[in-house]
């Protein structure tokens, strides 16, 4: 007989609440019904999506997560932590609200999840978009995690799709709140087991999104990088960075370019280059500010 599939968790953390999570929980709800799957979700949001939470979607265990005792709104990290200490599952399965899993995604999950995993994850896809301004995020924010991915051992995993063993995310609890789990939590996690790319786990980044909004949302993400990054390089590599700053847009965009030209997306970056250019720009300036300033309010503010 086949070995019995482990239980699992799906995580959600909602930072902006409204029409990205109950879409995303739409889109969950038959999936979690033929599995046997649990969904806890962290919410900051509180108000109409609460209630509309509790009248529509009963299956789902909410955490609410309040400011901190400094007065400040809680990181979408610490949103996530809160759910996954709720959790239950053997499997840590964690999805952004602004992505949509297509059908089986769960099952694949369960099916793929091995006995030496630390963590496995999927590709970030887009989902049809007619708008440009739609495949900005796409390329600004996951030029690393675009498809083709070949199944295999993969460092690199995105923190908006991927499944945990939740013992290790338990042993690593101290971690979970500190920023980009991309950075903190899966270096770590790669010492202690797999760390595996699949094609079949790949998920569909929604939207829409205003311009505007997600290049203020750009600058707030890098600077958190940055003021990650300034608590761990030495003063003289701060220096260069904020020096050489001004080169690091076009640097970005032919990083952007070189990942889009091995996708199957390269005629929608090339349409959507003019658009990229101010968001490298934003990108560059969140990094210059967290480098130089460090956190500010960046991490409350990030949905």
């Amino acid at each position: 007989m086949p070995p019995t599939p482990p239980s699992l968790s799906v995580v959600i953390a909602s930072g902006a609440g409204g029409e990205f999570l109950f879409r995303l929980l739409d889109a969950l709800r038959p999936q979690v019904e033929s599995e046997g799957c649990e969904v806890v979700v962290g919410d900051r949001v509180g108000g109409a999506t609460a209630e509309r939470l509790a009248g529509d979607f009963r299956w789902v265990t909410v955490v609410p997560v309040g400011r901190g005792a400094d007065g400040r709104k809680p990181s979408v990290p610490q949103l996530r932590a809160a759910a996954v200490a709720r959790a239950s599952g053997e499997v840590v399965a964690v999805i952004e609200e602004h992505c949509r899993p297509p059908a089986g995604w769960l099952r694949a999950i369960q099916e793929s999840f091995q006995p030496d995993d630390a963590a496995i994850g999927g590709p970030i896809l887009d989902d049809g978009w007619k708008r440009r301004r739609d495949w900005v995020v796409l390329f600004s924010e996951y030029h690393n995690y675009l498809p083709p991915w070949p199944d295999g051992p993969r460092p690199l995993l995105n923190g908006a799709n991927a499944a945990y063993r939740r013992t290790l995310l338990e042993k690593h609890r101290d971690l979970l709140t500190a920023g980009y789990w991309e950075v903190v939590l899966h270096p770590r996690l790669a010492q202690e087991g797999r760390m595996r790319g699949l094609q079949r786990l790949g998920v569909h980044k929604t939207g829409p999104f205003d311009y505007g909004y997600y290049l203020r949302q750009r600058f707030l993400l890098s600077r958190v990088w940055g003021a990650m990054q300034r608590e761990k390089v030495s003063a003289a590599k701060r220096a260069f960075y904020l020096v050489a700053a001004p080169l690091f847009p076009f640097l970005l965009l032919a990083r952007i370019a070189a990942r889009a030209a091995k996708s199957p997306y390269l005629g929608q970056f090339l349409a959507t280059l003019p658009l990229l250019v101010p968001v490298a720009v934003a990108y560059v300036l969140g990094e210059w500010s967290g480098y130089a300033f460090g956190f500010g309010n960046a991490l409350e503010e990030v949905e």
